[in-house]
């Protein structure tokens, strides 16, 4: 597929992906890594063989908390969860892995509670179920990589800001948002997951290919753009780096800048709110609305969890930073 065939009219036209094709191996896990079928490849840490039930309980008692404790910060929450690529790519799964009836609940049950905290929180595992279901052309999330595609982060994105158009009723914004070009190919030269497979095989995994949104250069004031001119900012994972693309698409469909903070998964959601909340961006220019986004998986994982190394931290340390800090 070339650029050419590309689709060039319209507001963000439907993206299509190809993915380099990858020859079925054995079953079997190796490591860290679980072999699936067609070139797939899952990490053995999500966990949907059954479900930890009080760690969900808690954990999500704690983002729940923290979403109260911005939202008394003047804030609208907005949760930009991101669904088990095991659970929804399960069709790819090794012969008889499924997931068990209480970890196919796992995002609905987070999603109810952070809800019931206020958090606006758009039901991304039922968008992507509905979109690979219409266009199943549209590959969400890389066969050999932990995150979404560029055409996944555009899915996400686009749900994400249609709800905040709807329901938060944010105020015109005097800049614009980011300007969008056709898509172009983008090549991912090996997954993440690539390294925990036996050294025989990994030359069966090849390089993928999916399709970003260019960015265009910004006209007028635009040009002259810096923090304090945003008020929408999102504070994430490396699902929304720039890489993927997620923060120009944000941008584009809530017709405003977006401010973006992320660090790797490694690091954990929840030091990572902490430091922008610390940060002299968030003193100077405190957003209208925050886009936290985190990961299914995680949610077995509280603030405290071994995992976390050395930004692990007691819940009740979590909760009373985050007031302490949006009170000032």
């Amino acid at each position: 597929m070339t650029a050419a065939r590309l689709p060039r009219r319209g507001l963000l036209a439907a993206p299509l992906v190809a993915m380099a094709a990858a020859p079925a191996v054995a079953q079997q896990q190796s490591g860290l890594v679980q072999i699936g079928t067609q070139g797939w490849l899952f990490p053995v840490w999500d966990r949907i063989d059954g479900l930890d039930q009080a760690a969900l309980r808690d954990t999500v008692q704690v983002v729940s908390n923290a979403v109260t404790a911005l939202r008394g910060g003047r804030m609208d929450v907005v949760m930009c969860l991101v669904p088990s690529r095991k659970r929804l790519m399960q069709r790819f799964l090794a012969p008889g892995a499924r997931p068990s009836p209480e970890a196919a609940r796992r995002y609905s049950v987070t999603l109810e509670e952070v809800r019931r905290a206020g958090a606006l929180a758009p039901d991304l595992d039922a968008h992507f179920r509905e979109v690979m279901q219409r266009t199943p052309e549209r590959q969400l999330f890389w066969k050999t990589d932990t995150h979404w595609t560029p055409v996944g982060a555009e899915v996400a994105a686009i749900e994400v800001a249609r709800q905040m158009r709807e329901r938060l009723g944010l105020p015109r914004s005097d800049l614009p948002g980011t300007r969008l070009g056709d898509l172009r190919a983008m090549t991912l030269a090996a997954g993440d997951l690539t390294p925990y497979v036996g050294q025989a095989q990994r030359a069966s995994y090849g390089a993928e290919e999916s399709w970003i949104r260019q960015v265009l250069a910004p006209e007028g004031a635009a040009a002259l753009l810096d923090d304090d001119k945003t008020d929408v900012t999102i504070i994430g994972t490396s699902n929304v780096q720039p890489r993927f693309g997620f923060q120009p698409v944000l941008s584009n469909q809530v017709l405003r800048p977006v401010a973006l903070s992320w660090k790797p998964n490694s690091v954990g959601p929840y030091f990572t709110l902490l430091e922008y909340l610390k940060s002299e961006d968030f003193r100077r220019n405190r957003p209208r609305a925050l886009v936290w986004n985190l990961l299914e998986p995680d949610m077995v994982t509280s603030t405290n969890n071994p995992a976390w190394g050395q930004a692990a931290m007691a819940p009740t340390t979590f909760i009373s930073e985050i007031r302490r800090l949006v009170a000032a």
